[in-house]
């Protein structure tokens, strides 16, 4: 819900510009007893952008905000004038106004008739000339709306009008037209380009039958639904963005008085635009329909018929090449299609919708709905979905207002689809057969309080928040916030477990309520219908400014702009926020009109003086006689009621300035106990007690205020060195658990082990570049590679590879000599057994010498390097 920045503010007090563009002159024309008596919503005010239509009577005025809230607030009238008249041919009083999409035109209805003006562009109305400009107008429906037809309730421009100015009209009647208005054809204002009667509509079997409206000057018989079916109001299902559901911008919802609510879906002009999610997840959700309904033996014939007419609808979209519209900026192109030829233009009427409960007693004067969101799922793969798309409600929220000011919040959990009657009339189908639909009575809200009198409340969708909008009623404005339960709901409603779903649900009926809070008051002593109210958002200059009108009073209330930051985990700024909680705004005192309206005496007297029942002077005698008496009796009338109300009215000044004084010494109470407060906390009042118990005692001896804070300040400065201190004690403490630090020759004994562990790691040798580039590279040199072999020579590797390829070298050369010797001796043959017999004894056991000092040697030097490894692996584990 936004905050109250300010009530009333000044550009709206009485005497300013702003004030003076409600209030009625002699050119405006009041409403008399011979005029219709209007029974319906009233729309007085309509803007685009920040420019504002007010129509005062039968006259249409013009002005803007910004030159509202930059005017003087008195002086004289001419300088205080701000507003433009727009002169208009319209004999009758303005009741409701709306300007269209486009900003082109604007409609202007009375009690039966319907008047399109055709707006002059910003700027011209921004050149500074306030003299007043002819409007010209168009009267939409010259037979059709007209005073001995049925009164007009709604005008609705159509959200998917690629021009942003075709206008549906909906009278009492239950006749809805669509208008494609074009400034250049003057037969689009004379007639309509589709009109439907929804009492025909509700009782028809087939497209071939007739439901156009009943023309002028055409009498009908009675029919029940003449009662049943009078239109109260009517709304579209959507506003034409990209993450509603698709069917909801082309659904017309109509509730009648009586309380029954009717969808027509889809109604649509010849010449439409779709937004780009819009045939994607139609598509989808037809395609899907069509392969539930194949494999379905339960499928009635009924949903069957909707799906094929869907499907047929749909391929005749995708049959067309759209055309190419700009949008509202250059950016922006719209995607133009032709409305389908088949099933036809004409949708079936679907309801009533049944309540869950029923209704308290009160006729329907508004409703409002707010469409489901769009299905990502469906429509978008995992990849591409919008994390940054805004949270909604997988259903639609149906709002509907009564006279007794409350307001009934339903869900519609089914949603409308577009669904045509069929071609041929069949026996074996009547409109009984239709599934029943149900609309789900979530909560009531009671905008009535001590006020019990019936009114027209009135609906206003608000610029800023999806799930808000604002109520307005006789006694003020209301601000009903729906996203605290709409959150929770679509939790539940998106989980895949149903287990407790029943029990999760009443909790959150019964606990969840929709935020109500009042942004703007009317006092009781105005006329009733207010205007319903004008939500204007500009951060770049006005804000959010709500503004109504009740009895030619204007009243407005300034909201706070909710600050969207770059991204959902920007920090919050807490540069605006003050040091204290910024007061409720409250709306200043506003005199009454009792201080302002001329008394009937005067004219009284000059009624009488004519008459000749007085005298020309008022001090000569009276004449006593029965005229001189009623004179004197309805001068007594005059009076007494003129000087009631203006007690009435300084009681209400008297018992304002009370409550003024009243609050004033709270506010002076209130800033005792803070002053009080704060000389606990500086001392100042211990050092006045102290002074005030012993004046002889000596004031050096007492703590002042600035001593006692400056020795807080000081003993806290000792506790955080004292912490400092052991903060560096624990962390020595930390450092020495992890060992003594090395000294130099455990560091170069460390060196050493990993120059050792770095040698008996095996190192791949690099594979010979091919590369031209990295043969020429001074690493592949004869210098480098004889570097790298000596190196790796003097490596533990290298020594011990050089001594087992001495080993090998010194067997060989034994076995060589060994062998020579037995050649040798077989080539002398004889000889003396002692001399040949001691040859080969002493050759043998030279050589046994020889090779054990080999093997000692050898097992000397693989102990050694046994020995050296071990150790290795050893430090290894322990570094």
């Amino acid at each position: 819900m936004p905050k109250v920045v300010a009530q009333q503010p000044p550009w709206i007090a009485r005497g300013s510009a702003g004030h003076q563009l409600f209030q009625h002159d002699e050119r405006a024309k009041i409403p008399t007893t011979k005029d219709v008596q209007y029974d319906g919503p009233t729309r007085k005010i309509a803007h685009r952008g920040t420019e504002i239509f007010v129509a005062v009577g039968n006259e249409l005025r013009w002005a803007d905000v910004n030159a509202l809230e930059g005017s003087p607030p008195s002086g004289p009238r001419d300088d205080r004038k701000q507003y433009r008249l727009l002169k208009t041919s319209i004999p009758r009083p303005i009741q409701q106004l709306s300007v269209s999409r486009s900003g082109n035109f604007i409609a202007i209805l009375t009690s039966h008739t319907c008047h399109v003006g055709l707006l002059p562009a910003s700027s011209h109305l921004h050149s500074g000339d306030l003299s007043p400009l002819r409007l010209k107008t168009f009267q939409v429906g010259p037979t059709a709306h007209v005073l001995e037809q049925a009164p007009l309730k709604s005008a609705i421009w159509h959200p998917l009008s690629p021009s942003g100015n075709c206008l549906v009209t909906v009278t009492e009647d239950a006749c809805v037209r669509v208008w494609e208005l074009d400034s250049n054809n003057r037969s689009t204002f004379d007639e309509p380009s589709l009109a439907i009667d929804l009492k025909k509509l509700a009782n028809a079997r087939s497209t071939k039958e007739d439901f156009s409206a009943s023309k002028y000057g055409i009498s009908t018989g009675f029919s029940p639904d003449n009662i049943e079916m009078q239109v109260a109001a009517a709304c579209f299902g959507g506003q034409g963005s990209d993450d509603e559901h698709g069917w909801s911008s082309m659904t017309l919802w109509v509730a009648m008085g009586e309380g029954d609510v009717y969808a027509l879906c889809p109604l649509l002009p010849s010449k439409w635009w779709a937004p780009a999610t819009m045939l994607p997840s139609l598509s989808t959700s037809v395609v899907a329909k069509v392969r539930a309904s194949s494999g379905d033996s339960d499928i009635t014939a009924a949903e069957k018929q909707v799906t094929d007419q869907q499907c047929t609808w749909l391929a005749e979209l995708d049959n067309q090449e759209p055309m190419l519209q700009h949008g509202e900026d250059e950016f922006d192109t719209l995607e133009v299609y032709s409305r389908p030829a088949k099933p036809g233009p004409v949708p079936k009427l679907q309801g009533p919708f049944y309540m869950s409960t029923e209704l308290e007693s009160g006729d329907v004067t508004d409703i409002f709905v707010i469409a489901s969101k769009i299905d990502d799922d469906a429509v978008y793969d995992e990849e591409f979905e919008d994390v940054s798309a805004d949270d909604g409600l997988s259903v639609g929220v149906i709002c509907l207002a009564m006279r007794n000011n409350k307001v009934h919040v339903c869900l519609d959990l089914d949603g409308v689809e577009a669904e045509w009657l069929p071609p041929k009339r069949s026996r074996s189908f009547t409109p009984d057969d239709d599934a029943q639909k149900d609309l789900l009575l979530f909560e009531t809200v009671d905008l009535s309080g001590k006020d019990t009198s019936e009114d027209w409340p009135t609906f206003t969708a608000s610029p800023i928040e999806r799930y808000e909008l604002f109520v307005t009623t006789n006694s003020g404005v209301y601000n009903l916030d729906f996203t605290h339960w709409t959150t929770a709901l679509e939790a539940d409603l998106a989980s895949d477990s149903d287990a407790g779903v029943d029990f999760r649900l009443k909790m959150l009926l019964e606990s969840t309520k929709t935020t109500v809070a009042q942004v703007i008051t009317i006092p009781t002593n105005h006329e009733r219908n207010a205007n319903a109210v004008v939500a204007i958002c500009d951060p770049a200059s006005v804000g959010h400014v709500l503004l109504t009108a009740a009895a030619s009073t204007p009243f407005a209330t300034v909201l706070e702009v909710p600050v969207q930051s770059a991204h959902d985990y920007a920090p919050d700024d807490f540069t605006s926020a003050g040091a204290l909680p910024a007061p409720e705004p409250r709306a200043p005192y506003e005199p009454p009109e009792a201080f302002f309206q001329p008394s009937a005496l005067p004219q009284l007297l000059k009624v009488a003086g004519e008459k000749r029942l007085l005298g020309s002077d008022l001090k000569a005698q009276v004449r006593f006689s029965p005229a001189t008496l009623q004179l004197m009796t309805d001068a007594h009338r005059i009076m007494s009621s003129e000087t009631h109300r203006l007690g009435l009215a300084a009681a209400e000044l008297f018992r304002r300035c009370e409550r003024m004084q009243a609050e004033l010494r709270e506010q002076v109470r209130r800033v005792n106990e803070i002053a009080q407060k704060v000389d606990v906390v500086v001392g100042e009042e211990e050092e006045d007690v102290q002074h005030g118990n012993n004046d002889n005692r000596d004031a050096s001896q007492v703590t002042g205020g600035k001593e006692k804070i400056e020795h807080r300040i000081q003993q806290s400065q000792d506790k955080t060195r004292q912490l400092q201190a052991q903060v560096d004690t624990l962390r020595t403490k930390m450092l020495s658990l992890g060992g003594k630090q090395l000294s130099a020759k455990e560091r170069s004994f460390a060196r050493e082990v990993e120059i050792l562990n770095r040698g008996l790691d095996p190192v791949e040798e690099p594979e010979a570049p091919t590369e031209p580039a990295s043969l020429l590279h001074m690493a592949n040199s004869p210098s480098s590679q004889r570097e790298h072999d000596q190196e790796k020579a003097n490596s533990l590797t290298g020594r011990f590879d050089a001594v087992s390829a001495l080993r090998e070298k010194l067997v060989q050369q034994v076995e060589d000599v060994a062998a020579q010797r037995l050649g040798v001796e077989g080539r002398t043959g004889g000889g003396g057994g002692e001399g040949k017999g001691g040859g080969v004894m002493a050759m043998s056991g030279f050589r046994s010498r020889r090779m054990e000092v080999v093997r000692e040697l050898l097992e000397r030097e693989t102990a050694l390097v046994e020995g050296v490894g071990a150790r290795l692996e050893r430090l290894r584990v322990g570094l």
